[in-house]
């Protein structure tokens, strides 16, 4: 694997000096000169720069370039631009670039331009393409609605990432990007909680209808198609639910669970319906489902028999609390520890707690129409498990901050209501702790926006978590408002700090690649299973409860040393840092499947109709490229190298107009700047 990676950035490399060699200048003529838009959307509520670059034939010697700047847009007014209507490059050099920074104004303006002309002189040839010696950039008044660079950003919090732009538009902006601009963050969110939706499990229930077999791979087709898929709409549901699939885990690492991939799919959409719902139900749903009480094991966990020696198992009760709902030490409303009188902090729940919790979860069996027995019963993965009060501890038990849940008289017949009156109350009592609202929103906002928020960050989403504006306290959809609208997930100010952003999940890079590109099977069909193997990570496949990564991983060097946390990068290594690179250049040109597919039908790839279209204006396919994956924000030394390398190839290459394509995307997605969200 490491040779593709090797042979391709050697490949690149090789490209870059032959077109570094074949840009010189015929000795004793001027050199070619021209002028390329690098990065041509400025907005005035984004302070991201416009940057042309002044190109030139050779490298030898000062060249200074004349040229003048006209435009709709004023110079010193809407913009600001280095003095002066003429820009050297240097001895050595063979580009240098101009840069244009918006200035925000109070007027209502329709979109401005900034035209650039290159003009002549007896010391360079002006290049023979008209479209290389007058350039334009746009720049689009500030307004009360996002730029498209914005959006993209916007989307990688609370989505998978841009969709494709259309082939029939003019401009190059994604299709889903123009819709947040169009609706602005707030009423997108808004426009996304009304979006039908999007469970998983059905797409198996289709498999098997139609003949397919089902194993337990069908789990990864129902991701991928509620991901990337025609049908899937509900993205912020999806994102949101993979959120929570990573803080309320279970995985198929057993064998008892990853023979039953009906039950996971089951279990996956109790995330998704919980993802707008209320974080109450979404805990006792979690705990009532039979996936779970397989994989943390109080499926048909009993109280204890003092005869026998026999206890009840403890392990739901401890990740319950540790990783469910309010972590390990007592927090503040701003997610910072609560400190004793000795500075120490303080935990959250001792062994008498997780005993007496252990205690609560006892009696359940499966559940269902057949579920008429504690200890045969026909499993039933698809509906919460049965409480028996048989089976259930009745006495009294202490939990947490005073509650005590009282001595149960088992019901007759046996409906299990005593034992569920138990749950009931040691979820109540979970849900109301004071840690549950800065615990679980914290993580919310390290898994969608940034891996250090500012307590301040936390507090407001905290409060969000305590009270909706209404009185409710655990509305799902205030919470994540509170996330996705935050002053700091929206500052672009943000973009300027060093601690500000994550790493992005392997996983969703890889789906957030297929969605840029539109990736589709002719069969509607998404095998895209085994990922795991060369991404470090797969949904419902976590290594343990702990998950693929953990919340407050920290890596050695300046990220631990400044007391920060990086999560994403406990799962990059030798092997998934090369493997990773890899699969996107497999992706591209065989489709994102793991391994071929003996149907051609139900081979997922990528539509590069769009890119094809500018397979011999390089430039605006970087620019196509740069916005649809980087949000717009590709350095311009990186710019230049990948754009040399493209226009390298040329037609004494096999099927050079695909592989301008091909490269030009591998090399930005294998960017560092790529892998970071910012």
């Amino acid at each position: 694997m490491m040779g593709t990676v090797f042979r391709s950035l050697t490949y690149a490399l090789t490209l870059g000096l032959m077109a570094l060699g074949g840009a010189q200048a015929q000795e004793g003529q001027p050199p070619a000169v021209d002028v390329i838009v690098v990065d041509g959307l400025m907005s005035e509520s984004w302070p991201d720069d416009g940057v042309v670059a002044f190109r030139r034939g050779g490298m030898v010697g000062d060249l200074t370039l004349s040229f003048a700047i006209t435009g709709t847009a004023k110079r010193g007014l809407d913009y600001s631009v280095a003095d002066g209507d003429a820009i050297t490059i240097p001895d050595g050099e063979r580009e240098v670039w101009l840069s244009f920074t918006p200035l925000a104004d109070s007027l209502v303006e329709p979109t401005e331009s900034i035209r650039v002309t290159l003009l002549p002189s007896p010391l360079y040839k002006l290049s023979t393409k008209a479209a290389r010696r007058v350039v334009t950039l746009s720049l689009t008044n500030a307004g009360s609605k996002p730029s498209a660079k914005e959006a993209v950003r916007f989307l990688w919090q609370a989505g998978f990432g841009p969709s494709a732009d259309s082939v029939r538009d003019a401009g190059l902006t994604p299709e889903n990007a123009e819709s947040v601009m169009s609706l602005g963050f707030s009423r997108w969110i808004d426009v996304q909680f009304r979006k039908p939706l999007g469970l998983h499990q059905p797409v198996l229930e289709a498999m098997a209808r139609s003949g397919q077999q089902v194993y337990w791979d069908a789990k990864m087709r129902a991701w991928w198609a509620k991901t990337i898929g025609p049908y899937a709409s509900d993205v912020l549901r999806q994102r949101v639910a993979f959120a929570l699939s990573e803080i309320f885990v279970i995985s198929d690492r057993p064998d008892v669970l990853s023979n039953q991939p009906r039950g996971m799919l089951n279990f996956y959409d109790v995330l998704v319906r919980g993802a707008f719902g209320n974080a109450r139900d979404l805990l006792k749903n979690v705990a009532l489902h039979p996936c779970m009480g397989a994989y943390l094991s109080h499926l048909k966990n009993r109280k204890a028999d003092p005869e026998l020696g026999t206890f009840p198992d403890e392990n739901f009760a401890r990740e319950i609390m540790q990783l469910f709902s309010i972590g390990l030490w007592e927090l503040n409303a701003d997610g910072t520890p609560k400190l004793d009188n000795l500075g120490q902090i303080i935990p959250t729940y001792d062994n008498v707690a997780i005993t007496n919790f252990a205690r609560v979860f006892t009696g359940f069996s499966f559940g269902g129409p057949r579920g008429g027995n504690f200890w045969w019963p026909p499993e039933d993965w698809n509906h919460p498990m049965r409480m028996w009060d048989e089976y259930h501890d009745m006495a009294p038990k202490t939990l947490l901050n005073g509650v005590v849940l009282p001595a149960r008289i088992a019901s007759q017949p046996d409906t299990g209501v005593a034992g569920m009156a138990d749950v009931n109350g040691a979820i109540d009592c979970l849900f109301q702790h004071p840690n549950m609202g800065p615990f679980l929103g914290k993580q919310l906002i390290q898994k969608m926006v940034t891996s250090n928020p500012s307590p301040e960050y936390v507090g407001r989403v905290s409060a969000a978590f305590a009270d909706n504006g209404k009185g409710v306290r655990g509305d799902m959809k205030a919470v994540i408002k509170a996330v996705l609208l935050d002053p700091e997930a929206r500052s672009v100010a943000m973009l300027a700090s060093p601690t500000f952003g994550k790493m992005k999940e392997p996983y969703l890079r890889a789906a957030g690649l297929a969605r840029a590109f539109n990736a589709r099977s002719r069969a509607n069909i998404y095998p895209l299973a085994y990922l795991d193997e060369l991404l470090g990570q797969q949904p419902l496949s976590s290594p343990s409860v702990f998950n693929f990564f953990r919340p407050a991983y920290s890596p050695a060097g300046p990220i631990s040393d400044g007391h920060l946390v990086a999560p994403e990068f406990q799962i990059l290594n030798a092997v998934t840092a090369v493997a990773g690179p890899n699969y996107f250049d497999s992706a591209l040109r065989y489709g994102f499947n793991r391994w071929g597919d003996s149907n051609p039908s139900r081979v997922v790839r990528p539509n590069l109709v769009g890119e094809m279209a500018l397979y011999n204006d390089i430039p605006a396919l970087m620019r196509r490229l740069d916005l649809v994956l980087m949000g717009g924000m590709l350095d311009p030394e990186h710019h230049r190298i990948i754009r040399e390398a493209v226009e390298a190839i040329d037609d004494t290459y096999w099927d050079w107009k695909r592989e301008r394509i091909y490269l030009a995307i591998y090399l930005i997605s294998t960017l560092p700047d790529y892998a970071i969200q910012r």
